[in-house]
């Protein structure tokens, strides 16, 4: 099958390789605002290196150019695995196949351009790779595969985004049988849309009053590493959370959520969360690097300072 691959690396890498090495890849696209330097990119010049061809696809040149050069490459089939922009329906239409869109999350119920973020964030216990058709839409075309993946609590984007990539050698595999027959597209349900924007700038920020242990904890893994952490703000200043862990003790109470409750260099950092829950800081990035809690213990962070919410004044300066 003459198949096109749009695609963000290296996410769609097992792709690629199934697609080469079954002799179904015509051409590669990269979505230009991600390769900001072809010439420089480790992936498009390994893919042009391959000899196969190549096409830098973005908001000026998708309605013109990019029609263009699938006309020319008359392809039965396009396969799309991370892409930002909407695919105009004139060029919907050109594959006999059409469109087959990988999405890492439920639909309907996880439409948008992240969706394993919200998953994680909402601790969500499984989610799932879904190959669907484009339409004129977001998200909205008719299912070919859903294939179920748990959501193993600790786990974060990055380890979620790897983990599924790898799946997707066999899964590209099947929706390439199945795709010759119409029959195998099934529409979406009609309840429980939900479409999630990307994640603002309060997304990302922890906020210590009415967040729990738990749900800080997966709003940190839900923005590692894409993110650079969950922000939070200490002595005036902003800072990435990368990674915490719940620690089992005794409900502490008459705290401050977001107080640093132990401050150790051996021991570690701890703050004190809602309901009198306390999570070890295990890695924190600043202007002073990514460090461990008890290497940023050294920097002068005390029991009894506090993360913050917003941004507040300092209350001394100690670094």
């Amino acid at each position: 099958m003459k198949t096109v691959l749009i695609g963000s690396f290296p996410t769609c890498l097992t792709v690629y390789k199934f697609l080469a090495e079954q002799d179904y890849l015509s051409a590669v696209c990269f979505q230009k605002s991600l390769v900001p330097q072809p010439e420089k990119d480790f992936w498009f010049t390994s893919i042009q290196k391959e000899d196969h061809r190549t096409f830098l696809i973005n908001q000026e040149n998708i309605k013109t150019q990019f029609i263009q050069w699938l006309n020319d490459i008359k392809p039965d089939l396009i396969l799309v695995c991370g892409l930002s922009i909407k695919i105009p329906k004139e060029a919907l239409c050109i594959p006999k196949f059409g469109f087959l869109n990988i999405h890492f999350g439920k639909l309907p119920i996880n439409r948008g351009p992240d969706p394993l973020f919200w998953s994680i964030k909402q601790g969500q216990k499984q989610t799932a790779i879904t190959i669907h058709q484009m339409d004129e839409d977001w998200d909205t075309g008719n299912i070919l595969i859903e294939h179920p993946v748990s959501l193993i609590p600790g786990e974060t984007l990055g380890m979620m985004n790897s983990k599924m990539s790898y799946m997707l050698e066999n899964l590209t595999k099947t929706a390439l049988e199945l795709i010759v027959d119409s029959k195998n597209l099934k529409p979406q349900s009609k309840t429980n849309v939900c479409y999630y924007k990307k994640p603002t700038d309060k997304d990302i920020t922890i906020c210590w009053e009415s967040q729990t242990a738990d749900e800080i904890e997966q709003l940190i893994n839900a923005c590692n590493p894409k993110y650079g952490g969950a922000t939070t703000y200490y002595q005036g200043s902003p800072i990435k959370l990368i990674e915490v862990s719940p620690v089992d003790t005794q409900t502490l109470l008459g705290k401050t959520a977001g107080e640093i409750i132990h401050a150790h260099p051996q021991e570690g950092l701890f703050v004190y969360c809602k309901y009198g829950k306390v999570l070890r800081i295990n890695m924190i990035s600043s202007d002073a690097g990514i460090l461990s809690g008890s290497k940023y213990v050294h920097l002068g962070i005390r029991t009894g300072h506090c993360f913050t919410t917003t941004l507040q004044p300092k209350q001394q300066i100690i670094f």
